[in-house]
């Protein structure tokens, strides 16, 4: 892994580093990319692309429920694990096909851990534990995302939650499943699960599922939610957690 000066260095290879490091190739600079894990990063692996998959399927089934014509044609529920097969097939954590794209925008990809040393220097340890320094003419862009934050709660230690990744990559349907937090992420994934099988509970802490959107989408959430049998619990903390094997 040689020593490079790059116009623009950036730090994580997912959606947002990627297109930083497009955009200042398009306008004329030099771009390098440095990435620990997998190019695309959460949103390609564990996050957005497995998760519509998951959600995708049973939308389609309760759409043609709804239209006569179809409805007479539809029995049954979605299967589990064709679904979760589908899912595979779009989020099968091969990165080959990205850092393609990236070598053809064109960006150098740099895999390994990096840390910034000094100004618009950047040190990384490659995956053979060899160290380089890269330094940008112009700056270094940190755009290494966020990972789930898990809740102190009393027994959390003893009962192994999930966070999005697991619940993007899970193999198995728990038989019930609690979600903590009424997010984006945290809806998808109970609407994922109970069409796929699970009774599902849902504890917001805050008013209203989807607190940073506009108030009439938290609620029309919530009352579609409890048509489907999911459990909606607002304004209620976790005091401790345990499993019921």
């Amino acid at each position: 892994m040689p020593d490079g000066t790059y116009d623009v260095i950036v730090i994580g290879a997912g959606s947002t580093g990627e297109n930083v490091a497009a955009r200042a190739v398009q306008g004329g600079l030099s771009a390098v990319i440095v990435e620990s894990g997998l190019v695309g990063g959460d949103c390609s692996h564990w996050a957005c692309i497995p998760s519509k998959a998951l959600l995708r399927p049973p939308e389609a089934l309760r759409a043609a429920q709804q239209v006569d014509g179809a409805r007479q044609a539809v029995a049954g529920k979605v299967d589990a694990k064709a679904v979760q097969a589908r899912r595979d097939t779009w989020a099968d954590h091969d990165d080959q096909g990205q850092a393609e794209w990236l070598a053809s925008v064109p960006v150098d990809l740099v895999r390994g851990h990096a840390r910034v040393s000094g100004t618009r220097q950047v040190s990384v340890t490659g995956t053979d534990g060899q160290s380089t320094t890269l330094t940008a003419r112009h700056a270094v862009a940190v755009c290494t995302g966020s990972e789930p934050a898990v809740p102190d709660v009393d027994g959390f230690d003893q009962v192994q939650p999930w966070t999005s990744r697991e619940a993007t990559t899970a193999s198995e349907i728990p038989r019930r499943l609690v979600v903590l937090g009424g997010g984006v992420a945290a809806s998808e994934m109970a609407s994922a699960y109970s069409d796929l099988g699970s009774n599902v509970t849902i504890i917001e802490r805050g008013p209203r599922l989807l607190g940073r959107f506009e108030p009439f989408a938290g609620d029309g959430l919530a009352d579609s939610f409890t048509d489907r049998g999911i459990d909606v619990r607002t304004t209620t903390s976790v005091t401790a957690a345990e499993r019921d094997e």
